[in-house]
């Protein structure tokens, strides 16, 4: 078994995790009604993807 031979201190510990931050999520705009959605998505405010109609959104 892999057994650590010194003590890790804490800054060579954040170190090594320095790249594990969470990065923003990305979005796109949509092509029929240009609201910003995640990609490969359904778009919540029309109900389109790849330019078609896939749910029926309610307006009010």
């Amino acid at each position: 078994m892999a057994v650590p031979q010194n003590k890790v201190s804490r800054a060579r510990k954040l170190k090594r995790r320095a790249h594990h931050a969470l990065s923003e999520v990305t979005r796109t705009r949509c092509q029929k009604c240009n609201h910003q959605r995640l990609p490969h998505t359904i778009c919540e405010n029309c109900g389109h993807y790849r330019g078609r109609a896939l749910i029926q959104i309610d307006e009010f």
